[in-house]
């Protein structure tokens, strides 16, 4: 973490373009990510008791840096990257409280203000239709393993490449390469139905086969294997189909309402708004909630506020990295992308053997055609 706070210090000498040419946005810049860092930084000194506060209170101030780092190609108008108001609220928050799940709160944009704003700049979906916080929760990729309630769960899953550990009739050879996605919950019903909500990487193209295994290893998260027709240089999936996320490549589910995953940002957003609320309007509630002797949700809340106080300054420097970029040299720099792994792709050995047929049925001549260039 204090890395992380040194580099976005430095950025307050040498800000993103977009924050040089501009002395008003420069001096909103260097005033949000110094408030940032001193509220997270008295997070951390807190209890959990009012932590939340001071961790929404963070992100929102560093949210400011980042809307001052926008480039203009994502600006309405001029003044469009000044912030106001929190654009997002927890409808019936007495009315959840009093059921005992903070799960069941749930959190949906008010169409304007900051957190709409933010969507907008990062290219994301926002929240138009009520989510819970459970499910939210689920999403967040620290949060794995430790959900707020039962029912069904769709994580964020960590793409990368490895073998079928299903199978072992592979021969000498051992099982061919295939895509991975970990961290899925241990009891699936249907592996089809469960890969729906992640539109980034499903359907798949020319997938010959995909498999689950509950726990490999025996550990508390499951693994899905994918074996497409398609293979990718190494490395090219998890480049071309998943989203960076503190030096992970990772598939995240596309949350009620929305056709497309949040941005991870914006996720931690909306969990710490809402714990936040909770804590200042809620605290009889909040403080049982948070009570390791009798609420099985209190030791998951720990470990999302402590995460939050690494992972939140850390999304925001990679942010800012990329969308203080002009829409040209983001498509640029994706485009080289495309054509490294492209370019390195190589193809089955049923993918060769159908385009050399194909070629042959081509060059050969049909029969009825030979009769008739050579009646004899």
């Amino acid at each position: 973490m204090q890395q992380t706070w040194r580099s976005l210090r430095a950025l307050r000498s040498s800000p993103p373009e977009p924050v040089r040419r501009n002395k008003r946005k420069r001096d909103v810049f260097s005033a949000s990510l110094e408030q940032s860092e001193q509220y997270f930084k008295a997070a951390e000194e807190v209890g959990y008791e009012t932590r939340p506060v001071l961790a929404f209170y963070g992100l929102s101030q560093i949210g400011r840096a980042i809307a001052a780092a926008t480039h203009t190609d994502r600006l309405n108008d001029p003044e469009d990257w000044q912030l106001s108001g929190h654009g997002i609220r927890v409808p019936g928050i007495s009315q959840a409280a009093t059921r005992g799940n903070i799960g069941t709160l749930t959190i949906r944009d008010q169409g304007k203000g900051s957190f709409t704003q933010l969507a907008r700049f990062l290219e994301s979906p926002s929240l138009p239709t009520p989510v819970q916080l459970a499910e939210l929760w689920d999403s967040i990729p620290e949060m794995r393993g430790r959900t707020l309630c039962g029912g069904d769960h769709y994580p964020a899953l960590e793409i990368s490449e490895g073998s079928d550990r299903t199978r072992d009739d592979w021969g000498d050879r051992g099982s061919p390469s295939v895509l991975v996605l970990s961290g899925a919950p241990k009891q699936l019903t249907s592996l089809g139905d469960f890969l729906k909500h992640y539109p980034t990487v499903w359907p798949l193209e020319g997938l010959q086969e995909s498999s689950f295994l509950a726990s490999p290893r025996g550990g508390l998260e499951g693994q899905i294997y994918l074996n497409p027709l398609r293979r990718y240089a190494t490395g090219g999936f998890a480049s071309l189909h998943g989203t960076q996320y503190r030096g992970h490549s990772m598939a995240f589910p596309a949350l009620t309402g929305n056709l497309l995953p949040m941005h991870p940002l914006l996720a931690w957003w909306a969990a710490l708004y809402a714990l936040s609320m909770l804590a200042r309007y809620e605290p009889a509630t909040w403080a049982t909630a948070v009570n390791v002797d009798t609420s099985k949700q209190a030791v998951p809340i720990e470990h999302l506020l402590d995460e939050a106080l690494d992972a939140v300054p850390a999304l925001a420097l990679e942010v800012m990295s990329e969308y203080s970029l002009s829409d040209h040299d983001r498509g640029q720099a994706r485009s080289e992308i495309e054509k490294k792994y492209n370019r390195k792709e190589y193809r089955t050995f049923s993918e060769i053997g159908r385009s050399v047929m194909a070629e042959f049925r081509h060059k050969v001549p049909s029969p009825k055609n030979s009769e008739r260039q050579n009646p004899e």
